[in-house]
Order: structure tokens, then C-alpha cells, then sequence
């Protein structure tokens, strides 16, 4: 039920990527729609003045795009009776009526936008795009345990289409602008799924999660891999699903076979404008690793069971008939406990009995009933950590998208706003209302900074980094301040710290934000920072950062790194430090956490990843368990 859990929760992450790739293909036209160019273009017909359009066309090859649109694979211009005007892709060929499109009639019926996922036949494609060819065209590879396919190939392709009205000064309808993303080998936005959900997690060399999307029942982008290691285009779904997915409309969350191998699976369909299933939006867990997990679980168990029975045999052969009534209440008691064990008793102890001989397996049970605690306690605390985790990446990617939009009109706001202060006189009372609107617009441009920067993807920049010299770095660029004047501040370095790998001025943004929120949490009455570097257990370096201040409410603690959660007065702070503070160190593979006795103040404790391809062969790291 866990696992099923886990996986309804990635297919809606799954879902919001994919549907914010819709708004992000029709938020592209509605900027090149409201331009007076387009409009002018259309009521004079001087369609070369289009010839603009063709910079939305995507030029690079698929494997090079990222997970967010910026370009479109077809785009073209309709008048109000559905007829062709421009094509940005094939500028050549005009004429054609596309009201066979129910995206385009419908825009045109409401003179309101509209989104949805469609199928195409090859012929209109290649019409809009020629270049698309090769990707439209994908043979049908026969599958194991998949649903029966008659075809061979594939003759439409699935689109990502929005449309987009034309209107003019009076609100008059002038024609729609018309686009869409062919999903075809197009592997971006499934990349994008596992990367936000899955990362680079593997298990046994194999990818431990994957992601899909179905045209009907053809997987037309993927990262599921055949045997060869080839991305697995063209092969099918099982019949089991596709007839609950396809052609029921059913979601379907549990165990399935794909391709070549049994996965946790989750399926959702995708609709079309008129709410016919045209494909299905896929994530799986792969289940392997769950049934190596139960296995090992019953064999230990098994192997506890029967090593307690032969020693209660051997005891109770030794001890003969005089000690049978003693050794048959031991061995209960042993049943016993074993039973409250299972039915997940884990603080059930046995008193060792020396006198009865079972001492030694008393304190044998006993060290595995305390084993068992420690390790699903260890693994509770994980679960927990995955779990911030994921909710963090969601409402990251669910703020950069709302920042993205939101980017645009402020660029407006300020740029017009600058031209109307230029002419403005010196001594205008207006002069400093104007001033106030820009500050206050450069304000909300740097909290939609913020915001992407903390669902920013990872740099490339990553050098091996002396972690001591960074933490003095950014120690030094605060510590003779105003704010630091009352605080004592002293430092533990580890020397001859392993490097570790990372980028300097973002892990120096990270310290910055702590050294100076710890300064303000002992503004009233000054106080100690201390700062603590060392060489953790887990081949990483720890940094531990910590302050005497008024410290964290306990209540407070699980929200500290959610974006916009601030516990400073309205206007002091926009909740978006910590939040950048944890993707940085997401990043760079480390994790960051905090602990606080109120009143006492608080401590922050980082973790980074040692350069590994530096110190493996010295034997300084992965050698701390080879004894």
C-alpha cells in the first residue's frame, strides 16, 4: 500500500509537468498574438510581415531541448474562416481550411484560447513541418504480454496544441494564431518527470524509475530501456492496462509488465478537446528491488526461526526430562515474544533467565528485537526526508512556472514606468509616486528571482572546492558588519578537510543566508556563532552552523525550507532564503537540516558529498568499511 502510495503521488507530479507544458506552448502565442505587428499584418494581407513568426520555430536537434518549451514545432496564422494565412515552419505553402481542427474552431467560436492534446495524420503534419517526418513516422514493435496491434506503424502523431484569438482595438476577431509540440521522440518532458521525481536513483545498474507517454497504446516517448539500451520507441502496453486505461478511461496503480521487466506502475489517460482518450501518461517504480527487499526479510526471519529452534532443541536434548516443564515455559515465552514481534511489537524484551540455560538466547533475541527497532526507525527517517523532499520539488516547480509568467509584465511595468519618469520635471509631486512604483516593481522582480533560483536546474560549474576556505570567504564579507558587532564568533575547521565538489559562489550564497540569519536572531541581546567543519562517517564533509538566539519553535521546524514560510514580521523577509539555501545543497547531492531548543538558539547542519574521484585511491573514502 506504501509503494502504491508513492506511486499515485509521482503520476500527479507527472500530471502537473505535463500540463504546465501546455500553458507554457499557449502562454508563447498569447505574447506573439497581442502584438500590433500581427494584427497590422493581417488587415493590410502583407503576410511577409510574418516572416517574424519563424524565430518560434524549434531548430535544434530533440536531445538537446530541455524539459520547459520555448519553441514550437508548428505554428501558423488563420483567418476568422479557418483558412491558412502563414505558415512559420513552411512559409511556402498558403491555402488549406483548418477548421477540422476542434482547437482552431473552438478558439474561433469563443474568441477565447484554448489547450489541448490531439492526434494528427501524418499528411497534416509534414503540411505544417515537413522536417517532422522522421519523427512522425515510428514502427510498432511487437511486445511481450501487450495488447494485439494490427498496424505496423503509426499514421498520426500525437500534438500539444493550443490556439491563440487575434484581436484587434475594437475586440474584433482578425484570425487565430495557431501552434503545437509534436510529442513523437520527443523525450523531454518524461526526462523532465524522472528527473524531478527520480533523479539518478539506479538499482543494480537499471534506472529505478521511469516515465512514459502513449499515443493509444504505442510508447512514443520514453525512458524505458530495452535490452539493447535503446530508448524503447515503438513497443506497446500490456493488455490488461490498455484495456482499463485506453478504452475504459480508468487510472490504473499497481504491479504491470513493461517492456522486459515488472514495474510499480501508474497510468493516467490524456484527453482530447472532445474527451476521447488519445494516449496515456505513465511513471513506474521498479519492482525488483522491493522483492529482493521481501525476500531478504523472510530469509532472515526465517533463518532467526530456525536457529532459535534448534537451539531450544539442543537445550531442552541436554537438559532431560527433569527440566522439561522449565524448558517448555522458555520456549513459550520465546513463542511469545517472537509473536509480538511480528504483529509489530519491536520494544518487547526478554529477561535472561540463567538459571533455566536460555541466557544466551535471551540476549540474542533481545539484540534483534533492538536491531529491527533501530533500522525501521532509520528507515522511517527517511521516508520522511523523501518525502519533503518531493513535496519541495513540486512546489518548486509549481512556483518557477507561476514565476516565469509573472517575469514578463513586470519587465513591462518597470520599462514603462523608467520612460514615464524621464519625462516627468524635477519637481513634480508625481515624480515620487513614479519612483515608488519602480521600487516597488524591482522588489517583486527580485522575489521572482528568488523563486527561480530555488527550482533552478543544477550547474555544470562544479570544481573540487577546499570547503574550510569557502566558509572563511563568506565569513569575511559579513563579519565586520554593523549586525555582527555583538557577536562572538568562533570557528572549528577540520584540517586537511577532503575536498568536496561544488560551485563556490552559490554554496557562498548558502552561508551568507545562515551567518546573517543567524546574526538577526540575536540582534536583541548579542550572542555566540559557532561554526564547526569535520569528516562525517558517510564519506561526506558536515558543517555545522549554529547560534545562541531566541532559537526555532518546535512547531515551526518541519516548514522552515517550504518557500514563502517566514516567521519575521510582514515586510521583513519574503520566506525564500532557506528555501534556495536547501535546493543549493540539493544540488550538490548534499542535504541540510535544522535543530533548535527555543530559547537557546539554533544549529543548521549541512552535508556534502566528498570528491570521490580524487581521494577513492587514497583509500579516504569507501575504505571506512572494508575491515
Amino acid at each position: 500500500a506504501e509503494i502504491q502510495n508513492r506511486v499515485r503521488q509521482d503520476i500527479n507530479t507527472a500530471k502537473l509537468i505535463y500540463n504546465y507544458q501546455l500553458e507554457k506552448i499557449s502562454s508563447l502565442l498569447k505574447l506573439s498574438a497581442e502584438r500590433s505587428d500581427l494584427r497590422d499584418a493581417i488587415q493590410s494581407n502583407k503576410f511577409h510581415k510574418l516572416e517574424n513568426l519563424k524565430m518560434l520555430i524549434r531548430r535544434v536537434p530533440i536531445a538537446q531541448t530541455s524539459g520547459d518549451y520555448q519553441f514550437l514545432d508548428m505554428l501558423s496564422v488563420v483567418d476568422t474562416g479557418g483558412n491558412v494565412l502563414y505558415r512559420a515552419a513552411n512559409p511556402g505553402l498558403r491555402g488549406y481550411n483548418m477548421l477540422w481542427d476542434p482547437v482552431v474552431r473552438k478558439c474561433i467560436e469563443t474568441k477565447a484560447p484554448q489547450v489541448s492534446t490531439e492526434l494528427l495524420s501524418t499528411e497534416k503534419i509534414i503540411r505544417d513541418n515537413p522536417s517532422l517526418l522522421e519523427r512522425v513516422a515510428i514502427d510498432i514493435v511487437k511486445t511481450p504480454k501487450s495488447f494485439e496491434q494490427k498496424e505496423k506503424w503509426l499514421s498520426e502523431g500525437m500534438v500539444m496544441r493550443a490556439a491563440y484569438p487575434i484581436i484587434d482595438e475594437n475586440s474584433r476577431l482578425l484570425g487565430v494564431l495557431v501552434g503545437g509540440v509534436l510529442l513523437s521522440k520527443d523525450c523531454s518532458i518524461v526526462d523532465k518527470v524522472k528527473e524531478t521525481i527520480y533523479g539518478d536513483e539506479k538499482y543494480k545498474g537499471r534506472e529505478m524509475g521511469v516515465a512514459t507517454i502513449f499515443q493509444g497504446g504505442v510508447r512514443i516517448s520514453t525512458n524505458v530501456m530495452t535490452n539493447d539500451n535503446k530508448r524503447a520507441i515503438g513497443t506497446t502496453l500490456s493488455k490488461e492496462v490498455y484495456k482499463q486505461v485506453f478504452q475504459e478511461g480508468r487510472d490504473w496503480v499497481g504491479r504491470a509488465f513493461v517492456v522486459n521487466d515488472w514495474y510499480i506502475t501508474a497510468y493516467t489517460p490524456i484527453y482530447n478537446l472532445e474527451r476521447k482518450v488519445v494516449g496515456i501518461l505513465y511513471t513506474g517504480l521498479l519492482e525488483e528491488k522491493y522483492n529482493d527487499i521481501k525476500w531478504k526479510t523472510i530469509f532472515i526471519s526465517l533463518g532467526i526461526t530456525t536457529l532459535g529452534m534448534i537451539i531450544a532443541f539442543i537445550i531442552s536434548y541436554r537438559m532431560g526430562s527433569r527440566n522439561t516443564i522449565i524448558t517448555r515455559t522458555r520456549i513459550r515465552i520465546l513463542k511469545e515474544a517472537a509473536e509480538a514481534i511480528s504483529s509489530g511489537n519491536l520494544d518487547c524484551k526478554l529477561s535472561p533467565d540463567k538459571i533455566s540455560g536460555f541466557d544466551m538466547l535471551d540476549e540474542a533475541f533481545n539484540y534483534m528485537a533492538k536491531s529491527l527497532k533501530d533500522r525501521g526507525e532509520r528507515l522511517q527517517k527517511i521516508r520522511e526526508q523523501l518525502a519533503r523532499s518531493e513535496k519541495l520539488t513540486a512546489v518548486g516547480e509549481m512556483a518557477a512556472g507561476v514565476a516565469h509568467e509573472i517575469n514578463n509584465p513586470l519587465g513591462g511595468i518597470l520599462l514603462y514606468s523608467n520612460l514615464v519618469l524621464e519625462d516627468i520635471p524635477e519637481n513634480s509631486p508625481a515624480r515620487e509616486n513614479m519612483q515608488k512604483i519602480i521600487y516597488q516593481t524591482n522588489r517583486c522582480k527580485s522575489i521572482v528571482q528568488n523563486l527561480l533560483d530555488f527550482a533552478r536546474a543544477p550547474t555544470d560549474d562544479m570544481v573540487p572546492l577546499q570547503i574550510n576556505n569557502v566558509i572563511k570567504t563568506s565569513l569575511n564579507l559579513v563579519k565586520d558588519q554593523s549586525m555582527f558587532h555583538d557577536i562572538e564568533i568562533e570557528t572549528e575547521f577540520t584540517e586537511d578537510l577532503p575536498d568536496v565538489v561544488g560551485n563556490q559562489s552559490r554554496l557562498e550564497e548558502v552561508f551568507l543566508n545562515l551567518f546573517i540569519n543567524a546574526a538577526d536572531a540575536m540582534k536583541e541581546s548579542g550572542g555566540k556563532l559557532t561554526i564547526i567543519t569535520e569528516l562525517s562517517d558517510l564519506n561526506s564533509a558536515k558543517i555545522i552552523i549554529s547560534d545562541t538566539g531566541k532559537g526555532i519553535d518546535k512547531k515551526h521546524l518541519p516548514h522552515i525550507f517550504e518557500p514563502f514560510f517566514t516567521t519575521k514580521e510582514p515586510g521583513q523577509g519574503t520566506g525564500l532564503g532557506l528555501s534556495i539555501a536547501y535546493g543549493t545543497i540539493r544540488e550538490h547531492n548534499g542535504f541540510i537540516d535544522a535543530d533548535s531548543t527555543p530559547g537557546k538558539g539554533a544549529s543548521f547542519i549541512i552535508t556534502l558529498p566528498l570528491d570521490t574521484a580524487r581521494y577513492d585511491q587514497s583509500g579516504m573514502i569507501g575504505g571506512a568499511y572494508c575491515n
